[in-house]
């Protein structure tokens, strides 16, 4: 039997009690990886996501992380690296939909909550975990943006503003690591089956509308985005660096124009 192709590796998994964060974490395990789960605020769903990863053989550590705030990552990756080792594969998951309104509606601090988790916290995690990545001339980096990293989306400005941020982070950062032995890459979701917007998928109107802007005319789901992150991460794709990986359904091929122009 061949080896799991994350055998022996160490991961570290933001915003991982749910959702896609949740899925990527299972399918880290999965593949052979110790996980390091975080959560801001549903420790007993995160604490559910940690004993499945133990359940499969691998190590799992669990505890709250506000990305934002500086000195709360700094604990926690310490406690990490305590209880698992060095990390290996950072996964930047972990973010928020924020306020909806237009800019001139919203106020300075709904702003700076979002650009704070968003934005903010994947540069903090990357700079607590990079020396020690650099260090051993190893390590994978995988930011997970969205489709709104390119297409604008009316009344969450400073969501897109956030995702584009983070792909022209991953295209920098590569150039800057490009000795280093650390690959940086992106994968951007499309529209996904996750509890941040149940309220579309279980709406069948608002469902209806949504598949007409999806080619494969289906919402996607957790699964779908965790077993390409799992490839990013591995060796697999060690030739990638600098891009972001688009899973999307053809969201970004802009469905309007299948029939013409």
């Amino acid at each position: 039997m061949n080896e799991l192709p994350l055998q022996g590796r160490i991961a570290v998994v933001t915003g991982s009690d749910s959702g896609i964060g949740r899925a990527i974490a299972l399918a880290l395990a999965e593949a052979g990886a110790d996980v390091a789960i975080s959560f801001r605020s549903k420790q007993e769903s995160a604490e559910e996501v940690a004993e499945k990863v133990r359940a499969m053989g691998r190590r799992a550590f669990c505890a709250r992380l506000d990305v934002s705030a500086a000195d709360t990552a700094d604990q926690y990756f310490e406690a990490v690296t305590r209880e698992l080792g060095q990390v290996d594969i950072l996964v930047n998951n972990a973010g928020i939909d924020g306020k909806t309104g237009d800019v001139a509606e919203i106020g300075i601090e709904d702003w700076d909550q979002v650009i704070n988790v968003n934005l903010r916290g994947p540069f903090i995690c990357i700079r607590k975990l990079l020396p020690g990545m650099i260090a051993r001339g190893k390590g994978v980096i995988l930011n997970i943006t969205s489709v709104h990293e390119v297409i604008p989306w009316a009344g969450h400005t400073a969501y897109c503003a956030a995702k584009a941020g983070m792909a022209m982070m991953t295209r920098s950062m590569a150039l800057e690591l490009k000795d280093s032995g650390v690959r940086v890459v992106a994968l951007a979701p499309g529209a996904i089956r996750t509890p941040i917007n149940h309220d579309v998928w279980e709406d069948p109107q608002k469902m209806a509308d949504l598949k007409t802007k999806i080619p494969l005319g289906r919402i996607g789901e957790v699964e779908e985005i965790a077993r390409i992150a799992r490839v990013l991460v591995s060796d697999d794709a060690s030739y990638l660096t600098g891009v972001t990986v688009t899973v999307d359904g053809g969201m970004t091929a802009y469905a309007n124009f299948s029939k013409g122009g």
